[in-house]
């Protein structure tokens, strides 16, 4: 579910609410969501007409469309002002304001505390733990959460990013928002095999580019090079472009695929995706040319 979407489902909610004195039954509520469609879309300006923004997540979706950070902080301190408590806006502020990654480190800790107190007070501890993403009020803080684990794996704070990928997989066990992958990443860096291997079953230990690579990359780092060109091989036949994956990294050649390279996402088990992972996971496979010289010349073969 995209932003726009959530935000949409945040005022279908709302609306519900302020017509609860109208819900008799199911019939009630599908007459409701149908008359709420109808008032939505028909208060959609043409396409050619730009609607002024009225709320924290208009301001916060002009911010995500603008590259210019000046202009981009100006719209999250308007949604700030107003939803002081609306976390999206508080993290994006702490990542524009931060000159230095301690002041990021000591804002988003702080962040969390300031966001586990709202999830305190909604009770969504208790009614909503395990399956956290299914309910649009804890969305920001697991994205919150999130950040604060890929902020802290980039300052080499393993230990960590870990405790907060666990975490994490806690609170929304069905992962919806790829922490398994980002976990296992961090498993391979600190060499926990057992770990890695648990968390690759309780996920069904499915052929996944973003599990099977991380797993050759961690028993290439304990000396078990026959597990490593095991996985390798698994990882092969499920995307077919690992081959030139590995040579090009072997070369220092990735460059040549930038074309295939989307920060936004990657097509699965495809070079796009081999990208997206090199990329997201530099901490781990920047000191790797050994594995990937050796994973060359072994999956060549």
């Amino acid at each position: 579910m995209s932003r726009e979407t959530e935000k949409v489902m945040k005022q279908l909610l709302k609306y519900l609410d302020e017509h609860q004195d109208e819900i008799a039954g199911e019939d009630d509520m599908q007459r409701l969501v149908e008359r709420f469609m109808d008032e939505h879309n028909s208060s959609l300006p043409p396409e050619n007409v730009t609607r002024l923004p009225e709320t924290a997540d208009d301001y916060l979706a002009l911010a995500a469309d603008t590259g210019a950070k000046k202009k981009k902080l100006e719209y999250v301190k308007k949604a700030l002002e107003l939803e002081p408590d609306n976390l999206d806006a508080a993290v994006l502020h702490a990542e524009l304001t931060a000159k230095h990654p301690d002041e990021l480190l000591t804002a988003l800790p702080a962040l969390i505390e300031k966001g586990t107190g709202q999830m305190k007070a909604g009770g969504y501890f208790q009614e909503n733990m395990g399956d956290f993403w299914s309910v649009l009020e804890t969305r920001p803080y697991m994205r919150l959460r999130y950040f604060y684990m890929e902020t802290l794996a980039w300052n080499n704070m393993m230990k960590k990013a870990r405790a907060e990928g666990e975490e994490l997989l806690k609170l929304c066990a069905n992962d919806n928002l790829g922490v398994r992958y980002a976990l296992m990443h961090i498993y391979a860096y600190l060499e926990e095999e057992q770990a890695a291997l648990a968390l690759h079953k309780q996920y069904g230990g499915y052929e996944e580019t973003q599990m099977l690579l991380p797993l050759a990359v961690l028993y290439f780092k304990l000396g078990d090079f026959d597990r490593s060109l095991s996985y390798l091989r698994r990882l092969y036949k499920i995307n077919p472009d690992t081959k030139r994956f590995l040579a090009a990294a072997a070369a220092d050649e990735l460059e040549e695929y930038a074309d295939q390279a989307d920060p936004h996402g990657y097509y699965p088990n495809s070079m796009s995706e081999l990208l997206y992972e090199f990329m997201a996971y530099a901490y781990l496979f920047d000191p790797l040319d050994a594995f990937f010289e050796w994973s060359r010349r072994k999956l060549k073969k």
